[in-house]
């Protein structure tokens, strides 16, 4: 009996292996024919032309892709288009965003336009959709939302910044507010400092270059512009005259282990003064000036700096310099050790003092350094900030200076 069936199952299946045969050449056939369709319909809607999209739609009537690109030929039949689009792929933030954009400026439909910017924030958490609504709440002047959306796209844009910023500034000028939004992402806050900046809005700044400094503490901070953005932003602050903001952000830096300079006073406006720190550059710190006017070299582990006048130096170049704090009309006292080795008579080297901003115009000149005893005393200009500066002015009569001087510490104080 079981080899009978067996038989008869063998007989069965014999019978039906043709017809498994052509139904597998027919499903290869209509697959084949159907990769067809779509490459066809794919190469159609990359030549881009209203024929060639239409065309590809036709061949792929349910791909949301060619029924939304077509949208942007029929004026028309647009808004069905876009729904037709979204209905096929309601992922399609694109068309959802479009579809606000005609609801909005075509229809002045603000209600219904940001229930479709909202349908295209849900189905896409990138950014354009966060920029749109920021862009659309900007428009219908609802700070609260506007805020809230703008840190929204500044927590995952990868472009630059600045539009927001701006757009923050235009929308309220209340520092706090706009700080308030800001996300605490290292890059943003360094995008945000520098627009301030370049805006001029001095005040705002220190709070953020303290929460960036927080935010990414002192492991490498030259990575996080240090050494260019935020150094940039401090000689700016100060070539403003502006003490009270340049010592916060100085301030900053030194507490978050990213300088090691001391923080200088209206009483002691010196920094560095025993050239033991390398050099910052920038702010309240030493800086060569002039690479055409000599060659200084900073010895760290002595305490000294080498000055070295080539003798084919410009007339007047400026060597050396720091910004200082001063009080406006008060007493000082700036005193030096030098050595050289050449000792010979007037050598042009001179401190400087002038007035920050420079529109001030006030400059104090010192002796010639090795006229004098190490030692000179001047009434602080009218104004808070001054640039300290080691200069080189040839003297009438006198041939270009060539030597080294060094220069073994410098000390200013208030009487």
């Amino acid at each position: 009996m079981e080899a009978k069936f067996v038989g008869q199952l063998g007989k069965l299946r014999a019978g039906w292996q043709p017809a498994l045969r052509y139904l597998t050449i027919i499903a290869a056939i209509a697959a084949a024919f159907y990769s067809l369709l779509l490459a066809r319909a794919a190469h159609l809607f990359a030549l881009d032309t209203q024929a060639y999209v239409a065309a590809a739609a036709r061949l792929v009537p349910y791909n949301a892709d060619y029924t939304a690109r077509l949208a942007a030929w029929r004026p028309t039949e647009r808004d069905t288009l876009l729904r037709r689009a979204v209905a096929l792929n309601p992922w399609d933030f694109q068309s959802w965003i479009q579809l606000g954009l005609s609801t909005e400026m075509q229809q002045n439909n603000a209600e219904g336009a940001e229930r479709y910017y909202l349908r295209a924030a849900a189905a896409n958490h990138m950014f354009l959709p966060k920029w749109t609504l920021t862009n659309f709440y900007f428009r219908q002047r609802r700070p609260n939302d506007f805020f809230r959306w703008a840190n929204a796209a500044l927590q995952i844009t990868p472009y630059s910044s600045d539009p927001i910023f701006a757009q923050m500034w235009l929308a309220s000028q209340d520092a706090a507010r706009i700080a308030a939004a800001i996300p605490d992402r290292p890059r943003v806050l360094l995008q945000y400092a520098w627009f301030l900046s370049n805006a001029r809005q001095f005040a705002a700044i220190p709070d953020v270059i303290h929460q960036l400094i927080l935010r990414v503490g002192n492991a490498e901070p030259q990575l996080w512009g240090r050494d260019d953005l935020v150094a940039s932003i401090e000689d700016q602050i100060l070539r403003e005259g502006n003490r009270q903001n340049a010592l916060a952000i100085w301030t900053s830096l030194r507490a978050g282990g990213w300088i090691r300079q001391g923080i200088p006073n209206v009483q002691h406006p010196l920094t560095n003064g025993d050239f033991r720190i390398p050099f910052f550059r920038h702010g309240f710190d030493w800086a060569p000036a002039d690479s055409s006017c000599s060659r200084v070299e900073q010895v760290s582990n002595a305490g000294r700096v080498r000055i070295t006048l080539p003798g084919d130096q410009p007339d007047a170049c400026v060597v050396l310099r720091q910004y200082v704090p001063l009080a406006a009309g008060k007493i000082y006292r700036l005193t030096w050790r030098t050595n050289t080795q050449d000792p010979d008579g007037r050598r042009g080297l001179a401190w400087h003092i002038r007035a920050m901003p420079q529109k001030i115009a006030e400059e104090i000149v010192s002796g010639d350094l090795f006229d004098s005893s190490g030692a000179w005393q001047f009434r602080a200009p009218a104004s808070e900030v001054a640039m300290l500066s080691l200069e080189y002015n040839r003297p009438k009569g006198y041939v270009r200076a060539a030597g080294t001087v060094t220069l073994e510490s410098a000390s200013l104080e208030a009487k």
